[in-house]
């Protein structure tokens, strides 16, 4: 049998394959996942890149100081005479003198190690400086930088709001026709429906530019021009999508994808394209924290296929940016029962309530667009929008079936009254978001 040895390249390739198995389970590569909660593979990540460096640091740390003591002691030795003496002194194997005085750090004869115990402080010396470039790197690694993250301020102007529409059903009396049986006349049915006609006729969700807002477009406040009376003129409508740990976090993001709700949101609100973002946009969780409470996102877009953790301080953080921050979470589930199980508990735990079905007649479900049914693209967790309400207001919202796969460039060939519906409920939730903000904004002044 072959005798193993663990040789540094060894080493090093075990190492290398820990970091690499490390950061396949946390970009949850199917093949490997191992741990159900991206905390625990970031803790055990982290914790074990820490060792392994720490050893590595301890072997290079003691090849090296050996390699420079060899090298002093033959110098000195090759010269002779009571010099040896005086640099060879030693007390428990450690340097006590040396005439030359030098800072390499390796050498054991450097000045500020003093006259004994020079490796003892070699080691804390080495262990204090490897912390703080670990600490260093973490927060390089983790840590995106928030000097590019522009204030999320809503876009100047006013109008009214825009009150609820309703579905009207006009009730039409069928006239009933009494037929013999035995007789020779031959009764159909007319080739069009008229009952049907003056149905789909009065039932018609319709919407036109500035239905329901002065200045022709919607808005909250006293401009002339659609926004909101507590915007700001450098602010636009923006669509924020949140970045976590799911593979599918970024399923429809951009070009071709929800870049179309902002341009729908323009083109259906009559808020001019000039107060619109151009692109949605990515964030971290942890970039909410780095936000004044006035400026943050007044909606967040949470898409994922497979599942949704969130490390403690990353639930911390969005719960402060739900709660006392007034933000909103637009939850979409874009793959199966795993994200839907574990969103649904994560936004329990942060807000402390219960979901509860969003009635039809509620007013995210009614105004600027009256939904008569919940649009489904595909039924990943049921066909009922779920919401967890704090103050009276909606902190969260889930779609249980796949909303932003409508908003794609292909609408995922979907029917376009599915579509069309996708896209309506989208301003919805985004102009109900734009409303509360605008309202606390105001009670905040």
């Amino acid at each position: 049998m072959a005798r193993f040895s663990l040789t540094p390249r060894r080493a090093l390739v075990a190492s290398l394959a820990f970091v690499a198995q490390w950061q396949a389970l946390s970009w949850g590569l199917p093949a490997l996942k191992v741990f159900s909660y991206l905390s625990t593979i970031d803790f055990v990540g982290w914790t074990g890149l820490f060792l392994i460096g720490l050893t590595w640091t301890i072997y290079l740390l003691e090849s090296l100081s050996q390699r420079y003591e060899r090298r002093r002691v033959e110098s000195e030795l090759a010269l002779g005479g009571d010099r040896v003496n005086d640099v060879l002194g030693s007390v428990g194997g450690d340097i006590c003198r040396s005439r030359r005085r030098t800072w390499n750090f390796f050498d054991l004869a450097a000045w500020y190690y003093g006259r004994n115990s020079q490796r003892l402080k070699q080691s804390f010396l080495a262990l204090a400086m490897y912390v703080v470039f670990f600490v260093v790197l973490y927060f390089a690694l983790n840590a995106r930088s928030t000097s590019a993250i522009e204030p999320f301020e809503l876009p100047s102007g006013g109008g009214q709001e825009m009150a609820p529409q309703q579905v009207q059903i006009k009730k039409v009396v069928r006239k009933k026709y009494i037929i013999n049986p035995y007789s020779n006349v031959r009764m159909g049915t007319p080739p069009d429906d008229p009952v049907k006609e003056v149905l789909e006729k009065e039932t018609r969700n319709e919407y036109t530019k500035g239905q329901g807002a002065e200045g022709g477009a919607i808005g909250r406040g006293d401009g002339k021009d659609g926004g909101y009376g507590f915007g700001t003129g450098r602010g636009k409508v923006r669509f924020v999508r949140l970045r976590h740990a799911d593979r599918g976090w970024d399923r429809n993001f951009g070009i071709g994808g929800d870049n179309n709700i902002l341009a729908e949101f323009g083109a259906r609100t009559g808020i001019s394209r000039a107060k619109i973002s151009e692109a949605s946009e990515a964030i971290d969780v942890e970039q909410l924290a780095s936000l004044e409470p006035k400026v943050t996102p007044p909606l967040v877009y949470v898409g994922g296929v497979a599942r949704f953790s969130l490390t403690p301080r990353e639930k911390k953080v969005l719960r402060d940016y739900l709660v006392d921050r007034h933000g909103m979470v637009l939850g979409d589930n874009l793959g199966g029962p795993a994200f839907h199980q574990q969103f649904l508990a994560t936004m329990t735990e942060l807000t402390g309530v219960t979901p509860v079905p969003i009635p039809r007649d509620d007013y995210i479900h009614t105004a600027p667009f009256a939904m008569s049914s919940l649009p489904i693209v595909v039924a990943h967790g049921g066909t009922v929008p779920l919401g967890w309400k704090l103050d009276g207001r909606w902190v969260v919202y889930y779609h249980p079936g796949a909303l932003s796969d409508a908003w794609r460039d292909d609408h995922s060939g979907i029917k376009r009254e599915i579509y069309e519906m996708c896209y309506q409920l989208g301003v919805n939730i985004m102009a109900y978001s734009f409303r509360e903000r605008d309202k606390w904004l105001e009670s905040q002044k």
